[in-house]
């Protein structure tokens, strides 16, 4: 099933906008309405969570003046906080993540690792790793429980995936994978109830998709999915992945290659793998940020997906026992939408994106519609 909001320009989007506003498409069991909000000039390499009391928590790269952003939106705002934590840095990617009091921690990757970080009074940068080499791609930041940082990130230059966590005011950094087949340009980490890190990574140009976990003593790696399993149908697996764990603390795996997105799940001990779209050619309008999902689980703990592709900015989602799909926003020249996503606590979705008709950094907002609500129930656009 799909709906969606095809347009060639910020004119057209927004009357598009405004019918599947008034006039939702019904789906089995829910689907979401949703609305657009402005937020920056421009800005891409995005990252976004959302804290215990709903407030969001927003990085991103402004290409002018090289600058590093961060921005906050209190629950119930539609007014963006937006300030500029470092400048003169070189193209790069984001990750941000918030500890339990709701303060704000970030990767980014220009040419380094950086870290940034805000205590409750004060922002504080600085580079992770240093004389490591070359940094580049995706970077992915969690904290502990007991408050440490955790950081993982493709060393471009030696071709490794690298860990570091933050020790007494020491960063202890080490490889977890490396070689020739260039692991973990596209990664994603998250903590278990433990705080142990499990990794979700790719390994390009092979294809392969490979997941990493912390016992406490050793780094224990999978993998997931791979070209020499199955006919190879094509595209390179592993692309864009993103991870999470279920409540019983199984991994889930969104992913592409340059013709589906996928996921894949662990259950009862064994890796399934299932098509949640088939999709059309990037062709030769990829890029490395032409691959972007984002998974995240709601109250029922069922995931969905952010993700772009050659149609334009997606969102999919299970409902316990298929896969569900919405267009948002159509393709305008390249699929770089640099988009990430987040949940609240209410089911709300959030995905910042740059708004291909003219760059701008924007954000789609998705309200949960039941299907007892009903046309006139929703507000109209703002």
């Amino acid at each position: 099933m799909r709906n969606g909001w095809l347009a060639s320009g910020r004119s057209s989007l927004l009357l598009s906008l405004a019918f599947i506003l008034f006039f939702p498409i019904s789906v089995a069991a829910q689907t979401w309405r949703w609305t657009l909000q402005d937020i920056d000039i421009e800005g891409v390499g995005t990252s976004i969570t959302a804290d215990h009391d709903g407030n969001l928590h927003l990085s991103y790269y402004v290409p002018i003046g090289g600058q590093l952003r961060y921005a906050f939106l209190p629950a119930g705002s539609s007014n963006w906080y937006k300030m500029t934590l470092e400048g003169g840095l070189n193209s790069m990617d984001t990750g941000i993540t918030v500890d339990s009091s709701g303060n704000p921690y970030i990767c980014y990757t220009p040419a380094s690792i950086r870290y940034a970080h805000w205590d409750g009074k004060k922002w504080s940068t600085q580079e992770v790793d240093p004389g490591s080499g070359r940094i580049a791609f995706i970077c992915s930041i969690r904290v502990g429980a007991d408050g440490r940082p955790m950081m993982a990130w493709y060393l471009e230059s030696g071709t490794y995936l690298r860990f570091a966590i933050l020790k007494d005011g020491a960063w202890f950094a080490s490889s977890i994978d490396g070689g020739d087949s260039l692991p973990g340009k596209w990664n994603s980490m998250v903590l278990d109830s433990q705080g142990f890190p499990h990794i979700s990574y790719s390994v390009w140009p092979v294809g392969e998709l490979k997941y990493a976990r912390f016992n406490g003593k050793n780094w224990l790696i999978n993998l997931i999915d791979t070209p020499n399993l199955r006919k190879y149908d094509g595209g390179q697996r592993s692309m864009g992945n993103s991870l999470v764990l279920d409540p019983q603390g199984n991994p889930i795996i969104s992913y592409y290659d340059e013709e589906s997105l996928r996921v894949a799940r662990l259950v009862d001990g064994r890796w399934k793998q299932e098509i949640v779209e088939k999709l059309p050619s990037f062709g030769t309008m990829w890029g490395w940020n032409s691959f972007r999902s984002t998974l995240v689980l709601d109250s029922k703990g069922h995931p969905h997906v952010g993700f772009q592709s050659k149609l334009g900015l997606e969102h999919a989602w299970w409902d316990g026992s298929e896969w569900h799909s919405q267009l948002l926003v159509s393709t305008i020249g390249a699929p770089h939408f640099e988009n990430s996503m987040a949940i609240d606590q209410d089911d709300n979705l959030y995905i910042p994106f740059r708004d291909p008709a003219d760059g701008s950094l924007r954000m789609a907002i998705g309200h949960p519609v039941r299907p007892s609500q009903t046309a006139s129930q929703n507000d109209p656009a703002s």
